[in-house]
């Protein structure tokens, strides 16, 4: 017998171990030309924003709001791979310039700013210009009201559907089926008994589940049009409004292929059934964070396993839920424990499997879309995550009582689905959040304390360190990008050194975080002059310094 306290243990090390913390899995501003806070010369004939990753041409809107409250952007927005670009009039008066924006990221999330540049001069003070730029961007930011609670609603209800859909399946097949062609040869009037309770139940759950799920995902479609201020048919060229027609076609496909297979237990039929509810499996992962990301084909695989795994143990667990209650009132304690005991022994080791899923993915996809533990408490991202990890590490406490006594088995199991249930609303809650921390997302609009961009032959290097004040710590980024804004080829390795004098030298350890993007910290130690110098290894033997001076206070 599995000792479930330690079992318990484990998985909440486990869990500890895969806390976010600051996340980059997400789209956010990189760099912008003009350059924030800096002053141009003249007017640029365009602005733009190069961001982390991929955005959506639709959706996309950029204004840009001379010194005079006139607007200057001429056209629509351009959108290519990670780079937007807005024409700007030639009209543009000298003085402050404001850009407002917003996009919808290739992961669905619609994320927004806005930042200063100046044409010639500053024509606003510090306070009024950071006034400005707040009112504009709560403004071009507001979303409808019950906009976010209704598409995170509309993904909660898409996940349960495909896990409940998947749990039925796996219950069929590898639990209730086996257990009772035993239980007919120990007791055959108990065991038909118990499955003229089961059947009826079962098949509620096939005959509905489906056809709720289509629907669910057929709504989505005008509800995210909505959130995100466009047309149906901007929604449906959108990757995440694709996938609902998608995961509409395999619920409508899953359908009568559950119901057989629900009522007929033919090996046949569960295998034909287990097909669109495998697919179904893969969509939560193409339309979310997890398409979204660079290695999309190994994070989309994590994240099918995870949801599998959530199948397994989480929709099975709702299915006997909603059938052991039943089951119990058709049969007596003294008849009814040799079926307990091997529903329990079968679903046993099906949910341990799928809960080492569950925490290896978990840990996996969070490592990919966090880079620390420092501020995991400072976001809404990070505290649902905390809350998500805190009711599976309940439910599964309290699946070491569903486990010992088949007296309290039933009652037991509906405290361990209710449990999943609630971690089914923080996941449709999580996946309508972006996982931005919120000092990044402040910085975006203020200007980096210091920045350099030099191009080096076809690609442009830009390192970023921020703030400058003494004491730190002090982030730092180099990002090498091509012609295009996208992400350098060829760029092996990089290192960063701040020097004052001869005699101080200060080295920075740097992490990748992304194609040609590296990361680290310093602190300052002094006041001053700093020569910053950045040397980046191109190919085997070539190599490009990038240099700059930084002025520390």
């Amino acid at each position: 017998m599995v000792n479930l306290r330690r079992l318990a243990l484990a998985l909440i090390a486990a869990a500890l171990l895969a806390l976010p913390g600051s996340a980059f899995g997400h789209a956010s501003l990189l760099r912008t030309t003009p350059a924030i806070g800096t002053i141009v010369k003249t007017a640029p004939d365009a602005v733009t924003l190069t961001f982390t990753e991929g955005i959506n041409a639709v959706g996309a809107r950029v204004q840009v709001i001379g010194p005079d409250g006139e607007r200057y952007d001429e056209g629509t927005p351009q959108a290519d791979g990670r780079v937007l670009r807005q024409a700007v009039s030639p009209d543009l008066p000298e003085g402050t310039t404001t850009v407002a924006w917003t996009v919808i990221s290739a992961d669905g999330h619609r994320i927004g700013n806005a930042f200063l540049f100046y044409v010639g001069r500053e024509s606003l003070g510090d306070a009024q210009a950071e006034e400005v730029v707040a009112d504009i961007t709560a403004a071009d930011l507001e979303r409808p009201s019950g906009s976010a609670a209704l598409t995170a609603v509309s993904r909660a209800l898409r996940f349960a559907g495909i896990i409940v859909l998947l749990g039925l399946l796996g219950v069929v097949a590898l639990v209730w089926g086996p257990t009772l062609r035993r239980g007919r040869t120990e007791n055959a009037a108990t065991a038909e008994a118990a499955d003229n309770a089961f059947q009826p139940i079962a098949l509620w759950f096939a005959r509905l589940v489906p056809p709720l799920l289509a629907v669910v995902a057929a709504l989505t479609l005008p509800v995210e049009a909505w959130a995100n201020g466009i047309d149906l048919r901007g929604m449906l060229e959108l990757r995440q409004g694709q996938i609902a027609v998608v995961q509409i076609v395999l619920a409508l496909a899953a359908w009568p292929l559950a119901v057989r297979a629900v009522r007929s237990r033919a090996t046949g039929a569960l295998l034909a059934a287990a097909v669109p509810a495998v697919l179904l499996a893969l969509t939560p992962g193409l339309s979310g964070h997890a398409g979204a990301q660079g290695s999309a084909w190994l994070a989309v695989l994590v994240d099918w396993v995870h949801v599998l795994a959530a199948g397994a143990w989480g929709g099975g667990l709702i299915v006997l839920a909603c059938t052991a209650p039943a089951v119990f009132r058709a049969t007596t304690a003294e008849t009814r424990a040799p079926l307990v005991r091997g529903i329990v022994r079968r679903f046993t080791r099906i949910a341990l499997i799928a809960l080492v899923a569950l925490v290896a993915t978990g840990a996996v996809a969070t490592l990919t879309l966090t880079s620390s533990l420092t501020e995991v408490i400072d976001t809404s991202w990070g505290r649902l995550v905390l809350a998500k990890i805190a009711v599976v590490i309940a439910a599964v406490l309290a699946a070491g009582i569903a486990r010992r006594a088949a007296s309290s088995f039933a009652t037991a199991v509906q405290v361990e689905a209710l449990l999943i249930v609630a971690a089914i609303a923080l996941t449709g809650t999580l996946t309508g959040l972006a996982p931005q921390t919120q000092t990044a997302a402040a910085s975006e609009s203020a200007a980096p304390a210091f920045q350099v961009v030099q191009d080096i032959g076809p690609r442009e290097a830009q390192v970023d360190i921020e703030p400058t004040t003494v004491g730190g710590p002090s982030e730092v980024h180099i990002i090498v990008t091509n012609d295009v804004g996208q992400p350098a080829r060829g760029v092996l390795d990089a290192s960063i050194e701040l020097t004052q004098g001869a005699e101080t030298k200060l080295g920075v350890e740097l992490t990748t975080i992304g194609p040609a993007h590296w990361t680290g910290t310093v602190r300052i130690p002094k006041p001053g002059t700093w020569d910053v110098i950045v040397r980046l290894r191109i190919g085997e033997f070539g190599e490009e310094v990038v240099r700059g001076t930084l002025v520390a206070t």
